[in-house]
């Protein structure tokens, strides 16, 4: 099998790029829960549809030249969004970024004669950006300081611009002389310039994969962001996480492999395994409570056996034989159609499954939607793979080395240093919380460290995070609960609320002796739970309450604070109850009396008014409450911008 390297390359830039507009798309263009989901989706939309101008384009100025112009365009936005500081910059530069890339893909597969080396490229490119993605432990090179991630950025830009340069049109382009961008001739031995070796390399072949081959890029990486190629998604489902990421590292290589039983399978089978272990991910996933009888090995082997026939399925595409008319003069104009619509198709189930939190939808049909569509065009070409390829030893020699040098970077990531030394206050029982706002900071920037040392500062023994996410692809598949809780040396308890990667967490080094988990009723579009943990604390017993109340607008229905009210009155009866989180309720709200009501008092009161969004704002939503037998000292809620919250603490001393 050959691979075009520029393409590998192109892909894994074009990723880094996609983790970083679509982030900023909900915390620079819009705010997440308040700005229409349907206002983001058009923003993001009109940069996915502008890659269609790319064909008419061709007419003017040949395809390669386009590719090679978008390309360069696409590596300058990436080394420009290194320089930017957050703000509108990062997100008009992602912005343009994306485009470039989306251009640079589209006249890629108008060039591309035969499908198969460039089809290779994508698979190849998509299973590099998992293995850097894990062996930076998450945090992409884009969020992080320094002359090291300037060094491997540098060096990343350098390979998919020398291989750009390198790459010609295809000798299969030359066979459709006169269609646009048709003009130019590939190598002369009728292999694509640019590809990495395999069985049949340096071969003239013919030409195979037509249009379709490329609808379902699109879909396909809307799967592998989700979850076959998403390392934190793996890492959610189990209580030790650290050799989960390293395992889907290595499946993303593995799948690459040309000549082992995905590409031997009966032609049915990969999309059969796809559609499953889609639904798997879908219908299976971790719930509030548990999973219900499903083992998380389960589910980590569904997303493993997922990217294996995920990546088989773009095989048997690619082989798809040529029909007449698909050889014909406008094959390029229709190959960069089928590569736009299919990215157009990513962007649209995007907002379809993460847009149906905000208008309260179904989205478990998206993913098996996604795999029904990559398995049925994967079809026509299936039984051309099924006899297998020479060169199987070296195949195997090869891929053996590069699974386990991607395990081994997955397994000791580059960047998880020492955990700094500190203590909790020594005084009395210290809460923080901090609503994270999925780790990102006001300017629209990764702060995950900054919000660890934050919450370090006020030496908290326990933390309850609010808005936290566990690896949802639109926030850039990072763990956020994991990276902050290892900064800090606490362990963490996870309470799923909007689906198994979104919700809160409670974060401590205190025994936990019980956890249970309530779901709240319905309120806003990211749901609620209360999480209720109980904690030995120098030889006493208090329940901690952890939440991100979801209310609805003005709190018109108390339901939700009377059902959390309800939580509090049952677990007060034998022990001091603490409740802190993101409430979203003002001491002046009716849905404030209600909980006062239920007992618990407020030991904030004494420094009020205790802002808790940065700036200037005056809203008091981020909370500690105890029951009575308590009192509040050095309250801290200092004015930072790592998130569109401050983080808030206070130190709880029993009455005497």
């Amino acid at each position: 099998m050959r691979i075009r390297l520029d393409v590998t390359l192109g892909m894994v830039v074009l990723a880094d790029v996609l983790r970083v507009f679509l982030p900023s798309l909900i915390t620079l263009f819009g705010r997440a829960g308040s700005t229409p989901a349907e206002l983001m989706g058009l923003y993001a939309l009109s940069w996915f549809a502008a890659a269609f101008l790319a064909v008419p384009l061709a007419r003017l100025v040949p395809a390669h030249r386009i590719a090679l112009g978008a390309g360069v365009l696409l590596l300058s936005a990436r080394a420009a969004l290194q320089l930017t500081g957050g703000g509108a910059p990062q997100l008009y530069v992602a912005s343009a970024g994306l485009l470039a890339g989306l251009v640079w893909l589209v006249a890629t597969a108008m060039t591309a004669g035969d499908a198969r080396p460039a089809l290779a490229g994508v698979a190849a490119g998509l299973a590099a950006s998992t293995v850097i993605h894990a062996a930076l432990d998450g945090v992409d090179l884009m969020w992080r300081a320094g002359p090291v991630p300037w060094l491997l950025l540098a060096v990343e830009l350098a390979l998919f611009a020398a291989f750009l340069v390198r790459s010609r049109t295809p000798a299969g382009e030359a066979r459709h002389a006169g269609s646009p961008g048709g003009t130019d001739s590939g190598s002369p031995d009728g292999t694509d310039p640019g590809s990495s070796g395999g069985a049949g390399a340096g071969r003239p072949e013919e030409a195979a994969g037509g249009p379709r081959a490329w609808l379902p890029v699109g879909p396909a990486l809307l799967l592998w962001g989700l979850y076959t190629g998403n390392g934190a998604y793996a890492q959610s489902t189990v209580e030790a996480p650290g050799w989960v990421a390293a395992v889907v590292a290595g499946a993303a290589v593995l799948s690459l492999l040309p000549a082992v039983p995905p590409w031997r399978w009966h032609p049915l089978v990969p999309g059969v395994v796809l559609v499953a272990s889609a639904a798997a991910f879908a219908l299976l996933h971790p719930a509030i409570g548990g999973i219900h009888g499903v083992s998380p090995r389960a589910l980590i082997a569904a997303q493993v056996l997922g990217q294996l026939s995920l990546v088989a399925c773009l095989a048997y595409a690619a082989a798809s034989p040529v029909s007449p008319a698909s050889a014909g003069p406008g094959a390029p104009a229709r190959r960069g159609l089928a590569a736009a619509g299919g990215m157009l198709l990513f962007v649209v189930l995007v907002f379809a499954y993460y847009a149906a939190y905000d208008l309260y939808l179904p989205n478990d049909w998206v993913p098996i939607a996604a795999a029904l569509l990559v398995a049925a065009l994967s079809l026509p070409g299936a039984s051309r793979l099924t006899g297998g390829a020479g060169g199987r030893a070296p195949a195997l020699a090869v891929t053996a080395g590069a699974v386990a040098a991607a395990v081994l970077a997955a397994a000791v990531p580059l960047w998880r240093g020492p955990v700094p030394a500190w203590e909790p206050a020594g005084e009395g029982l210290r809460v923080a919380a901090y609503n994270i706002r999925m780790g990102y900071g006001e300017p629209g920037r990764l702060s995950l460290d900054r919000q660890a040392d934050a919450l370090r500062e006020m030496r908290p023994h326990v933390v309850v995070l609010s808005e936290a996410d566990r690896g949802w692809l639109l926030n850039g598949g990072h763990d956020d609960v994991r990276l902050i809780a290892e900064r800090l040396g606490m362990r963490f308890v996870w309470a799923p609320a909007a689906d198994e990667v979104w919700g809160d967490a409670i974060l401590t080094n205190l025994p936990v002796t019980s956890v249970r988990n309530h779901v709240l009723v319905q309120g806003g579009p990211t749901g609620a739970q209360a999480l209720e943990i109980g904690l030995r604390w120098r030889g006493r017993d208090v329940t901690l309450i952890g939440t991100h109340l979801q209310p609805p607008p003005g709190w018109r229905e108390l339901d939700q604070v009377e059902q959390l009210a309800g939580i509090v009155r049952e677990a007060a009866r034998d022990r001091p109850v603490v409740v802190a989180g993101d409430l979203n309720i003002e001491p002046a709200d009716p849905a404030w009396k209600v909980l006062l009501d239920s007992g618990l008092t407020d030991p904030i009161a004494p420094v009020r008014p205790f802002r808790t969004i940065p700036g200037d704002s005056p809203e008091q939503i981020d909370h500690v409450l105890v029951t009575p037998g308590f009192t509040g000292r050095d309250h801290a809620n200092p004015d930072i911008d790592h998130s569109d919250h401050r983080p808030i603490a206070v130190t709880l001393v029993p009455i005497k």
